[in-house]
């Protein structure tokens, strides 16, 4: 028994060591795993654990004019944050700020709730943009608030704000397709204008931080850090000393000035007015204020160089006479006499000239602006040569500009004949753009050549495309247009002859809403928006052409005395300064 009872206890005690040679081995194995089959991966969890990456947001590139004037900068600003876990009393903190930034109640729970939402650890902005006067009281106190910070930052700014709006746009916060693409949620992008345009190489790269945090995730110590890449500089085509003058003279009207390179399609002067300080996206500002903004029948937001269309008027008859003279229409060789109306069966086209102006031939025409010779020529030209014309030269497409823009319209294929002489003279079915007008003034400058306007300076000429014109053509049409300006009984000639250089133009006066002979005797009594609009485009110098142009005053009545005296202003300043 003795021996049976010993023999069944060694049994045992060898199973033990069996056992527990089992689980050393098993435990050798894990640690062997750990150490060095999965030491990589573990190592890298560990890492996370301690280290925690912060982004750091970079600074905007800037934005100046063709001889490096500010546009868009960056404004040193201050921000006020809290870090919310070193605030036990979050409520009685903001109260206790209330008084130095104004907060109502509202604001106060909408801060509230957004402290309490966001992360404890990291600062919370309660309010930015802020200048040194006004977060100094705050920053001398700051040993009486606990958790509370100042911080430098930088905000957009634009230094002449309403001048160039429309064309420079703004910023606005980042939507979820952009986080979604990687970007932060307290970063700005370009939501308008040229920000837009150049959101690539305005944005900049973010750096980022390396901290070593605890088990909480609190920081302890800032191990490594990346600094963020400034966006690039950035020269836009505009000389905004042109564009200050141009706004000058165009004063309180609704209108719009373009000017631009003849040679290379650079845009010197986009001025549209009535406009909008963007500043005002950069600041905040109230529905009440976009309520506004968007109830103004002036239509401030609207960017009228080239997203308002209107009928090109009498600038139209050089395409109508480029028409002529391609399929050598015999009226394009020879004259017709104006009575001041043309007659058709069932009404009268009348010349604006209500006692005509005689015989008339090309040259004379365009230097009076005669609208019956115009009718007489669309008339033989017929629809589809003027229609296949217009579309040449540029009308009916966009032209191209980085920024949104319409198209307008060009002479129907299928018209009336009664339709097809209006829209011979500008009207009727014909729309276009300031841009697209400046446009087709310097292709008639520069030898037919379409020009894609450009927004950024020095960059390579884009030709759309060449226009098949006959060289006699084009100085049959200049020539004409020269004697707009320089040849009394011109319909410029009165404004524009003693220009400081020379200059080719024509005018238009494009009818807003058709009006019988007798109606148009008591324009006096008008009401402002059933008045016509004025228009003067051209280019100068005539003898070695370097700027196009194109003005239009918003019920201005005459293109010459309303219109021409602006472009006489903004052309003086650019031969002042560039010749």
């Amino acid at each position: 028994m003795h021996n049976s009872t010993r023999i069944g206890f060694e049994h045992r005690i060898a199973l033990f060591y069996m056992i527990l040679i089992v689980v050393i081995g098993l435990l050798a194995l894990r640690m062997v795993q750990l150490q060095w089959v999965q030491h990589e991966q573990y190592s890298l969890q560990a890492d996370d654990n301690r280290l925690n990456t912060i982004p750091l947001l970079s600074v905007r590139g800037e934005i100046s004019d063709r001889n490096g004037k500010p546009l868009a900068i960056n404004q040193t600003s201050y921000q006020l944050v809290v870090i919310p876990e070193r605030v036990k009393d979050k409520k009685k903190l903001l109260a206790e700020l209330s008084p130095w930034f104004q907060w109502d109640e509202k604001k106060q729970l909408r801060l509230l709730r957004k402290v309490k939402k966001d992360r404890a650890d990291r600062p919370v902005i309660l309010e930015n943009k802020l200048d040194w006067e006004h977060i100094a009281p705050i920053a001398a106190r700051l040993h009486q608030f606990p958790g509370l910070d100042v911080q430098v930052g930088t905000h957009r700014y634009y230094p002449y704000g309403f001048l160039v709006s429309h064309l420079m746009g703004y910023l606005s916060k980042t939507q979820k397709k952009h986080l979604d693409m990687g970007m932060l949620a307290s970063e700005k992008i370009g939501s308008t204008g040229l920000e837009r345009v150049w959101e690539s190489s305005l944005h900049g790269q973010l750096g980022n931080q390396l901290e070593e945090v605890n088990a909480r995730g609190r920081r302890i110590q800032v191990l490594d850090s990346k600094a963020p890449v400034m966006g690039s500089h950035v020269r836009a085509s505009i000389d905004i000393e042109l564009q200050q003058t141009a706004a000058a003279a165009l004063g309180e009207r609704n209108g719009a000035v373009v000017m631009m390179d003849v040679h290379t399609g650079e845009v010197l002067v986009a001025l549209s007015m009535p406009s909008f300080d963007n500043n005002a996206f950069i600041q905040g500002f109230s529905h009440k204020q976009w309520k506004r903004w968007m109830d103004d029948e002036r239509h401030p937001l609207l960017n009228r160089t080239t997203q308002a269309v209107y009928p090109p008027a009498s600038t139209f008859k050089m395409l109508t006479s480029f028409a002529g003279l391609r399929h050598a229409v015999p009226l394009s060789h020879s004259e017709t006499t104006c009575a001041g109306y043309i007659q058709l069966k069932t009404r009268r086209l009348r010349c604006w000239n209500r006692y005509g102006h005689g015989h008339v031939d090309m040259a004379k025409a365009l230097m009076q602006s005669c609208d019956v010779y115009f009718y007489e020529l669309s008339k033989q030209i017929g629809n589809q040569k003027l229609h296949d014309e217009a579309l040449m030269w540029g009308f009916g497409e966009k032209t191209g500009i980085a920024i949104p823009e319409r198209k307008g319209s060009v002479p129907r294929v299928k018209m009336y004949q009664g339709e097809l002489m209006i829209a011979g003279i500008g009207q009727g079915s014909v729309t276009a753009s300031p841009l697209q007008v400046a446009r087709f003034a310097a292709a008639i400058a520069n030898g037919g050549k379409v020009l894609r306007p450009q927004l950024q300076a020095g960059v390579k000429p884009e030709i759309i495309r060449q226009v098949d014109v006959s060289q006699a053509s084009l100085d049959k049409v200049r020539k004409a247009m020269r004697t707009v300006v320089s040849t009394r009984g011109g319909t410029a000639y009165r404004v524009l002859s003693d220009t400081a250089v020379s200059v080719a133009g024509k005018t238009g006066t494009a009818q807003v809403v058709a009006m019988s002979q007798k109606s148009r005797k008591a324009k006096k009594n008008q009401l402002n928006h059933h008045k016509d609009h004025a228009w003067f485009m051209g280019y100068a110098p005539y003898e070695n052409p370097r700027i196009a142009f194109a003005v239009i005053v918003e019920h201005g009545e005459h293109g010459g005395s309303t219109a021409g005296p602006i472009a006489k202003q903004v052309i003086n300043h650019w031969a002042e300064k560039y010749l």
